[in-house]
């Protein structure tokens, strides 16, 4: 295989509900690609459309939420295509990804009929969540053999970090490499590679987790409700927890992922436990399979969450309330004093969950020389694959990992433990303090390079060519992270360096909020930019890039005195409609959390709020905001007026301070309405301009406070502009932003002149976008408050 081997055109064989996402994520990336599906039956009445199936499912793409598709206009790019007459086009394709339903036999019969089309040179990679790789690899034919691989995508897979790669006996290593090159850097995934046995890694543990967790829940008499209002946030996992969790993934789904563990892991000492319970069946019989059917574990009844009662079989209100005492052990940062406060606390909600993680901890022990090459694969692949904060080996190390293992050791002595097979002996090495280090992560079997084995049993990470775009990986404990050398930090900024002349600023506040102190530093650090550096990036360690002004700040600046209970519970109120992220996972009224201090009076800050956002535009320099994330209000505005927008597909952008009673005042109604003129004249004609169809288009976005829900709608929003880039891998964003910076100082940067005119609507825009304000207001859609800012935005 050639070394310039490049992915240019992907099919998608199977048009079910992951084979449709992974094409679109694949359309999101402005990947060419084809999604095939059975031909529709012609009906009695006639012929009907072949392609009727696959369009069906493109249209199911619209109605998905989170959506799969960056932008509903992305939908159209996606190709359909059908198995009777579209084979031929496989010949053109670089990638084909087989994605239908888990049965040995279908993926069989569809490998031989589709092998005589597919060339020499594709890669095809079956998404299976289980099935064995090297049995599927024996229905392809020899000759294509070591072309084929398991490439297993996480469910959504646009929003899922995660892509398992899993080789086959005969599958070339140069071809992995070139794959994951392609899934890292194109489609802005984390690649773990796994080992071909069943569900491979992150459902490997991620199931047992929710099986030891079920167990425990049983002997420790604890409902659904109560078991997610215990494993969710408290432990750094997602909101959705254990038993919601399932209801999203689809009891069905799970049913057949235990199944797998339970008819081919016949010799794992945990086997006895890989069944489903009762309660389990009886929903799956009912049709009642989760989120899909409207019902599953959970019952959304209005606006109420009803959870199944196990006595009773009924649906009940969720009022699950976890004990004071068991909280006050789960808000302790520190994972040594919260392990040691479960294990020796005697309540049944701390018992169950050290239970639960002892349990976990044992099993991914014994297990890692089984199915990953090091447990940084591990950790990765069921942090990226199941959304916790922390790996289960990283949990273990952070808590003392001889501590831990002696607590572990003594439950398998006295019978708690749900297998009893002691630790390995790597684990209980009397030297060992964890399992991931400045130097690699603990391989057991030692680990492969230049194919020969090293011997040494921690394997750093990879050094593929594409991880050197990667200038700071996502973390591990254990792992030295340093951020270049400093040049100023305050307590709220931080500008700093990389041995290079780039200049790069991060805030330090709660969410990135916007203090007075933040605009100090960032008027510092452009003055530090223009007389050192050659640019400056704005760019955060963490998401997001800013949530905007410190809001309640602000609100101090106005309340004489400062606001009462009643006006704060008004105001996050307000602010909790403006929702600013997929999934509604949370609000403008979250950044009311801020510290409070003492602030000096809005005007002042509004003026230097608009001083820095022109300093920006303007500097000598270029500046580059690179997004991750939310970019709200003041973190909006800084960004549009930045030189250049370097923005992960996963940025959240708009004006929003109308959900709270505020008029964007940083610049972004002046920026607003100077693209709203320019686009105005690009389609003049003999210089007469109507520029209200175009003005509309931005007062509405402001007034309503719309925030886009990819980078592409961004751009669709006119957020974003034809120049800035969309980056796919966020752990790229800095070395594309600084990549960005580098080429507009290759051409002699210069800052845009100053515009002296700018068109607007006038008079007659005002009274227009008025009268349509009155509307609104008699007719009882929009508060006279509403109405007020709506006509200050006008």
């Amino acid at each position: 295989m050639s070394g310039n081997f490049q992915i240019r055109k992907v099919a998608v064989l199977g048009a079910g509900v992951m084979g449709a996402q992974i094409a679109a994520h694949l359309v999101n990336a402005n990947v060419e690609t084809l999604l095939f599906e059975l031909p529709a039956q012609k009906s009695d009445m006639g012929e009907g459309d072949p392609n009727g199936n696959v369009n069906k499912a493109l249209d199911n793409l619209k109605k998905l939420d989170p959506a799969p598709i960056a932008s509903p206009a992305k939908i159209g790019y996606i190709q359909p295509a059908n198995y009777e007459q579209h084979l031929d086009k496989l010949r053109e394709c670089d990638l084909i990804i087989e994605a239908i339903a888990e049965r040995m036999d279908w993926k069989s019969g569809l490998y031989k009929k589709v092998a005589p089309y597919v060339n020499e040179h594709a890669i095809f990679a079956s998404n299976t969540s289980g099935l064995s790789i090297n049995q599927l690899a024996e229905a392809f034919p020899e000759a294509l053999r070591h072309r084929f691989c398991g490439i297993h995508f996480f469910n959504p897979p646009r929003y899922m970090h995660l892509v398992e790669l899993i080789p086959c006996r005969a599958t070339e290593a140069l071809l992995l490499d070139q794959l994951e090159t392609f899934l890292v850097s194109t489609l802005g995934k984390g690649v773990v590679r796994a080992k071909d046995t069943p569900n491979f890694i992150a459902n490997r543990i991620g199931v047992f987790s929710m099986l030891a967790t079920k167990h425990h829940a049983q002997a420790f008499k604890l409902g659904f409700d109560m078991v997610d209002a215990l494993t969710g946030r408290y432990l750094g996992r997602p909101k959705s927890a254990t038993f919601r969790t399932l209801d999203v993934v689809g009891l069905d789904v799970f049913a057949h992922v235990v199944n797998t563990m339970r008819e081919n892991l016949t010799d794992d000492p945990w086997h006895r436990h890989f069944e489903l319970p009762g309660w389990f069946a009886y929903l799956v019989d009912q049709g009642a399979l989760g989120q899909k059917t409207k019902r599953g574990i959970y019952q959304k009844i209005g606006k109420e969450i009803h959870v199944l009662d196990l006595h009773t079989r009924e649906y009940k209100l969720s009022d699950a309330q976890v004990d004071d005492g068991v909280k006050e052990i789960l808000r302790e940062r520190d994972w040594a004093k919260k392990l040691a406060g479960l294990r020796n606390s005697p309540h049944p909600q701390a018992q169950f969950l050290w239970a639960t993680f002892r349990d976990v901890f044992h099993y991914c022990a014994l297990q890692l020389d089984q199915i990953a090459n090091n447990a940084r694969d591990l950790d990765f692949a069921v942090r990226w694959g199941f959304g916790w904060d922390s790996g289960p080996f990283e949990i273990w190390q952070a808590a003392g990992w001889q501590q831990v293992a002696g607590w572990i050791a003594a439950d398998i002595a006295a019978g708690k433990a749900m297998a009893n097979t002691p630790l390995p002996a790597w684990v209980v090495e009397s030297n060992r303090t964890g399992v991931h280090t400045p130097q690699g992560s603990y391989a057991p079997v030692g680990w492969i390079s230049d194919s020969a084995s090293t011997g040494t049993p921690y394997q750093p990470r990879s050094t593929l060519p594409v991880y050197k775009r990667q200038l700071f990986p996502d973390a591990l404990i254990g792992e030295q992270r340093h951020y270049g050398e400093t040049v100023f930090e305050t307590d709220e900024v931080r500008l700093w360096h990389m041995g290079d002349n780039i200049a790069i600023l991060s805030f330090k506040t709660k969410m990135h909020t916007v203090s007075n102190e933040v605009l100090d530093g960032i008027l510092r650090a452009v003055n530090e930019a223009e007389a050192h550096f050659s640019a400056l990036i704005l760019w955060q360690v963490e998401p997001p890039f800013s949530a905007g002004a410190n809001l309640l700040q602000l609100m101090q600046g106005v309340q004489e005195p400062a606001p009462d209970a009643g006006m704060f519970g008004k105001l996050k109120q307000a602010a909790n409609r403006v929702k600013y992220t997929i999934a509604g996972k949370g609000s403008m009224g979250d950044l009311f959390d801020a510290a409070i201090g003492n602030v000096p009076h809005v005007e002042a800050v509004v003026a230097k709020f608009q001083q820095v956002s022109q300093r920006l535009k303007y500097a000598q320099v270029p500046t580059i905001a690179a997004v991750d994330g939310l970019a709200l209000g003041g973190g909006c505005e800084f960004s549009i007026h930045c030189t250049r927008i370097v923005a992960t597909l996963e940025s959240y952008i708009g004006l929003v301070e109308v959900g709270v009673g505020l008029l964007p005042a940083g610049g972004g109604c002046k920026e607003m309405a100077q693209r709203a003129a320019q686009e105005a004249q690009r389609f003049a004609n003999d210089n007469r301009v109507d520029i209200f169809p175009f003005v509309r288009r931005y007062f509405q976005q402001v007034a309503m406070g719309e925030v886009s829900k990819s980078a592409e709608l961004a751009r669709e929003m006119g957020y974003l502009r034809a120049s800035d880039r969309i980056v796919l891998n966020k752990f790229e964003l800095l070395h594309i932003a600084k990549e960005e910076a580098k080429a507009l100082n290759a051409t002699a940067y210069r800052p845009p002149l100053h515009q002296r005119q700018i068109a607007v609507a006038g008079r007659t825009g005002i009274a227009t976008l008025k009268a349509a304000m009155v509307n609104m207001l008699q007719g009882g859609f929009i508060s006279e408050h509403d109405y007020d800012i709506g006509c200050r935005v006008a």
